[in-house]
């Protein structure tokens, strides 16, 4: 067993103790409210290449006509659903909620990071909105998910946002599927508020066209991930076949199937399940990202990230992990992960679980 500890040498804010306001501020309405990323189209580079990039250039040329990558996943989707916006979904993640938290095992990549208190929350991106059935349940806003999204150009959805998160909607002029836009989101009464809003992918596109945000990807567009042409097993590295996150309250867990090559997710000492399907969620890839974390002051525990700048994480897939590090210089590019010689880091193709964790984390790595 081999246990990752974060940064020693940064500053780190000691973790707010569990506050029922929870980051809410003034106007917060928390409680209602590739390499391979290439088209089959694109042209072979004319510089000179080696023979992987050649070997990546042919498996775009081989795809069918009007397929092309996913920028989430690596894999083959149709061109007019890969070149779509994403779209993020804020999803709650508190233990009395879980029973009927849904839509998660078809996200192509999961999110979860410190909100307050010491609970997290899930932000699930999906490249395809018909396959979501119905997603939930939605919660409100934070200004560090915002950044999450836009190394995908993804449009946010929430129900509700914290006082930092609308400041960061107004002053980036940003577009959202928020709890105003009201064809986005239903009700199930079922459950008490705040955690009875739900969505489905009809009722967001519904919302995303009410709001007439840009539904397409910027023609040249480049995604931050890049995917190995096909699974490949690193040659190098700690072995990974259980891995835990310490996350106070959710103490993710993610054990690998050699059956599958795929690791399996836990939290809250049982298998993490879809109530949509009762799958139990898996991942090709995970990335742990450190970052660091700071309480701002009179926030209510809300937490600021430190997102831009560079910092390390580990990269885990097919029973091994390796260190990384990141960078992000600003908004408008997204997060790039590179491994030790500093070439980029490239990941397998299928579905990703990003802990974004404060630096003082211990990361623990089992047999």
């Amino acid at each position: 067993m081999k246990t990752y500890k974060g940064i020693s040498t940064a500053l780190i804010a000691a973790m707010i103790a569990a506050t029922a306001a929870g980051c809410s501020g003034g106007n917060t309405q928390e409680s209602d409210s590739t390499a391979v990323s290439t088209t089959a189209q694109s042209e072979a580079q004319e510089s000179e290449s080696t023979p992987e990039s050649q070997s990546e250039t042919e498996a775009a040329a081989s795809l069918p006509e009007g397929q092309m990558y996913s920028f989430l996943t690596g894999e083959p989707v149709d061109s007019s659903i890969g070149m779509q916006r994403p779209v993020a979904v804020m999803i709650n993640n508190i233990e009395e909620a879980t029973s009927q938290q849904c839509g998660t095992s078809a996200a192509d990549i999961l999110y979860e990071a410190v909100v307050e208190g010491n609970i997290t929350r899930l932000m699930a991106i999906f490249q395809d909105t018909s396959k979501i059935e119905r997603v939930g349940s939605v919660r409100s806003a934070r200004h560090n998910y915002l950044d999450f999204a836009s190394n995908y150009d993804a449009i946010y959805c929430h129900y509700g946002q914290s006082i930092y998160a609308t400041n960061k909607i107004q002053q980036e002029g940003l577009l959202t599927v928020s709890e105003n836009v009201g064809s986005a989101y239903f009700q199930d009464n079922t459950y008490p508020a705040p955690h009875h809003i739900f969505a489905s992918g009809e009722t967001l596109e519904a919302g995303i066209s009410q709001i007439g945000a840009e539904r397409n990807l910027p023609d040249g567009y480049e995604g931050g991930l890049v995917f190995n042409t096909e699974d490949t097993d690193p040659d190098y590295g700690t072995i990974a076949n259980n891995v835990s996150i310490p996350f106070v309250y959710s103490k993710s867990t993610l054990e690998y199937d050699s059956a599958t090559k795929l690791y399996k997710k836990y939290q809250y000492g049982a298998p993490h399940v879809d109530a949509n399907n009762n799958e139990q969620l898996t991942f090709k890839n995970i990335i742990i990202q450190y970052a660091q974390y700071a309480d701002i002051p009179g926030g209510s525990g809300c937490q600021d990230i430190t997102l831009y700048g560079e910092g390390k994480g580990i990269y885990i897939t097919d029973g091994k992990a390796v260190d990384i590090t990141w960078e992000r210089s600003d908004g408008s590019v997204p997060t790039t992960y590179y491994i030790e010689d500093g070439t980029q880091l490239k990941i397998n193709p299928g579905k990703t679980y990003i802990a974004v964790v404060p630096e003082n984390f211990n990361i623990t790595l089992g047999e």
